[in-house]
C-alpha cells in the first residue's frame, strides 16, 4: 500500500451484519425490532425471502410503521428474485390500494429493483460479475501426490478441500486459509501438506522475479466406485438437507452447495443449468478451443472495475462456425469488452471431439469470457493473465440440484463461510459482509486485500485494522503476524510498536515464522534499541534461509540495524 493514514482515536468496529435464520429467530420470538433490523440486511443482498418477510412486517406494522405501499415494493422485489408466494400476497395488497397508492408504489418498486432485484446494483449476483474469476497460478516445479488422510482410511468416504494462499519469489506457498473441508477437516490437512511441499515457476518481468497473489488449490478424494453403503449415506444426508434447504436453512444450503460438489458426475466441458434459464434439448458435442481461439485485450485507463464476467449462448455448424450467438447474464459490460468478444466469437471455428458424430448444428453452449482490466503491478504478476473464455456444453438440470445455485442462496442470506468461498479473491463486496460477520477467515483475507490497494481509503484501513485485532484476538497467527507489521510499517506509536512484538513473539512462538522475528526487530529499532533489533534479525535471516524465503529483504535490513537505521520494506 503506497499510504496509510492512521486515526489513532479508537478505532470503530463496522456495524456487524446477521442472517436470515436469526432474522426468524428473532420473528418467532416476536422480537419485530430486532427480526426487521436483520431481514433489512439480508434483502439487501439480493435474499427473496427476506424481502418477503419484510413486506409481511411493514403489511402488519410488525416492528415498523405499517405500509402497505412498501409493503407491495417489498413483495414486487421478492418476486423477481424468485420468491413465488410474493405474488398472491402482492396480489392481496393491490387490491387495498387507490390508483394514485399504486403508483406511488410501483415508485418505490423502480427504486428497489435498482438496487436489490434480480439485476440490481446492490445484489449478490452482480457482485459476482466483477470477479477475478480466473487466476490461474504459475506452473507447478515440484508437485507432491496429495494423500488420502490416515484418519478416515477405514471409511473412504469421499471429500475435498481447497485453500486459497500466495506464492513468493521463491515459488513457495504461503499463508494458507482453508476455503474448505468437507465433510472432515483431516481432507484440509492432507491438502495443507501437499502444498506447504509444493513449488511454483515464478514469472521474471524487466528483471524482476514477481509474487503471485490469491492461487487457489482444490483437492478432491473419490474414487470411481464409492461403496453401496457409503453411497446410501450419502444420499440419506442429501435428502435431509435438501428438505432443510428448501426451508430456508442457510446452513443446510451452504452443505447441500458442498455435497452437491463433492458428487458431482458432470465432465469438465460441460455445465448445468435449468431449463428456466436456457432449454437444451440434448447436450452438445464437446469442443475444444483452438490455440487462436481466446480474446486478445490489453489493460484500458477509460475502464473503471478492473475485472468483468459476462457470457453468451452459442450455436455452432459442423465445420465449428458460430451460425449466431445470444447475449446472456450481461450486467453493466463496457462497449468495447462485448465487441471485443463478439469479435473474438464470429472468428472462432472450434474443434468437436468425436467430428464424426456431428451431421447438424451444435448448441447451445455457453461461452463464458472473463477481463482483467487491472493495472500492472510491480511486485505480483496476476495482471499478465488479461483475458480468458471458455465453451462448455450446457446440460439441464434442476436448478435444486446445482451446486452453485445454493451456494448463492446461502450467501444471500448472510452465510459467512458462503460469502467468503464466492469472495475470497478480493471481491470487497462480498468479503466485507463476511468479515463484518465476523468469520475469522474472510476478516483475514478482507484485511490482505486492502493492505494491498494502492489507494485505500481511510474507511478500508480502519476496517482492515479492526478486522485484523478482531482476527488475531480469535488465535489467527496469519492475522497476528500481519498485524504486527501493520504497526511497525506505519506507525512510531511507542504502544503500538511495544504491541507488535509481542503479538510477533506469539507467532514466533508458535510456528517459527522469520517474517515475525523481522518485525519483532523492526519495532526494536523504531524504539532505539539496535542490539535488540540486531539479534531478532540475526535469527530472521537464519530462519528465512531455512525455509527458503527470497532474502534480499531480510538481508538488507540486518545492515539497515547494524548502521543504527529502521526497517526499509
Amino acid at each position: 500500500m503506497n499510504k496509510f493514514i492512521f486515526l489513532f482515536a479508537v478505532l470503530n468496529s463496522p456495524v456487524l451484519l446477521a442472517n436470515a435464520t436469526q432474522a426468524m429467530d428473532a420473528y418467532l420470538n416476536q422480537d419485530y425490532q430486532k427480526a426487521f433490523e436483520l431481514y433489512e440486511q439480508t434483502a439487501s443482498l439480493g435474499h427473496s425471502k427476506s424481502q418477503f418477510n419484510l413486506g409481511v412486517q411493514y403489511l402488519r406494522g410488525q416492528g415498523v410503521k405499517q405500509n402497505k405501499l412498501t409493503a407491495y415494493a417489498y413483495f414486487s422485489l421478492a418476486l423477481d428474485n424468485g420468491f413465488m408466494m410474493a405474488k398472491q400476497a402482492r396480489k392481496s395488497v393491490a387490491k387495498r390500494l387507490s390508483e394514485s397508492e399504486l403508483v406511488q408504489a410501483k415508485t418505490q418498486v423502480r427504486e428497489l429493483m435498482a438496487l436489490y432485484g434480480q439485476n440490481g446494483s446492490q445484489n449478490i449476483d452482480t457482485a459476482l460479475n466483477n470477479n477475478n474469476s480466473y487466476n490461474p497460478p504459475p506452473r507447478r516445479s515440484k508437485n507432491p501426490e496429495v494423500e488420502y488422510p490416515s484418519l478416515l482410511a477405514k471409511d473412504g468416504i469421499p471429500g475435498f478441500a481447497s485453500y486459497i494462499f500466495d506464492i513468493d519469489r521463491n515459488g513457495v506457498p504461503r499463508d494458507l486459509i482453508l476455503l474448505n473441508s468437507y465433510p472432515e477437516k483431516e481432507f484440509g490437512e492432507s491438502v495443507k501438506d501437499k502444498l506447504e511441499n509444493s513449488r511454483y515457476q515464478i514469472i521474471k518481468i524487466t528483471g524482476t522475479l514477481r509474487q503471485f497473489s490469491n492461487a487457489q488449490f482444490s483437492g478432491v478424494f473419490k474414487s470411481e466406485e464409492i461403496p453401496d453403503k457409503i453411497l446410501s449415506r450419502i444420499n440419506k444426508k442429501k435428502k435431509a438437507l435438501y428438505a432443510k434447504a428448501r426451508s430456508g436453512d442457510i446452513t443446510a444450503q451452504a452443505e447441500l452447495a458442498d455435497l452437491l460438489d463433492l458428487m458431482s458426475e458432470l465432465p469438465e466441458y460441460s455445465v448445468a443449468l435449468p431449463k428456466s434459464e436456457i432449454e437444451s434439448k440434448k447436450m452438445p458435442e464437446q469442443v475444444f478451443l483452438v490455440d487462436d481461439s481466446q480474446p486478445v485485450f490489453k489493460y484500458n485507463s477509460d475502464m473503471n472495475d478492473d475485472f468483468f464476467n459476462f457470457s453468451y449462448l452459442v450455436w455452432l455448424n459442423p465445420d465449428g462456425k458460430v451460425t449466431r450467438y445470444e447475449t446472456h447474464k450481461h450486467g453493466d459490460i463496457p462497449k468495447r469488452l462485448k465487441q471485443n468478444a463478439e469479435i473474438t466469437i464470429n472468428d472462432w471455428q472450434l474443434k468437436f471431439s468425436q467430428p464424426q458424430n456431428v451431421t447438424h448444428v451444435q448448441g447451445p453452449y455457453l461461452a463464458q469470457f472473463f477481463y482483467n482490466n487491472s493495472k500492472r503491478n510491480k511486485t505480483f504478476s496476476n495482471y499478465l493473465n488479461r483475458s480468458h473464455v471458455t465453451v462448455k456444453s450446457i446440460k439441464n438440470v434442476s436448478k435444486y440440484e446445482i451446486a452453485s445455485y445454493w451456494r448463492k442462496e446461502a450467501a444471500k442470506g448472510g452465510h459467512a463461510p458462503s460469502l467468503f468461498v464466492l469472495g475470497a479473491n478480493c471481491n470487497m463486496r462480498l468479503l466485507t459482509i463476511a468479515a463484518n460477520n465476523g468469520y475469522i477467515p474472510a476478516q483475514t483475507q478482507a484485511a490482505k486485500c486492502v493492505m494491498r490497494m494502492p489507494n485505500a481509503s481511510d474507511e478500508d484501513i480502519n476496517n482492515a485494522k479492526y478486522w485484523l485485532v478482531s482476527s488475531a484476538q480469535n488465535n489467527s497467527f496469519i492475522s497476528k503476524r500481519l498485524l504486527a507489521g501493520f504497526y511497525v510499517k506505519h506507525s512510531n506509536n511507542q504502544a503500538e510498536l511495544e504491541k507488535a512484538i509481542l503479538l510477533a513473539e506469539e507467532v514466533a512462538d508458535e510456528i517459527d515464522d522469520p517474517r515475525a522475528y523481522e518485525y519483532m526487530a523492526a519495532a526494536s529499532a523504531k524504539l532505539g534499541r539496535f542490539e535488540d533489533a540486531i539479534d531478532y534479525q540475526e535469527t530472521a535471516v537464519k530462519k528465512a534461509w531455512q525455509d527458503n524465503y527470497f532474502m534480499s529483504s531480510f538481508e538488507l535490513n540486518l545492515t539497515n540495524f547494524k548502521s543504527n537505521k529502521v526497517a526499509t520494506w
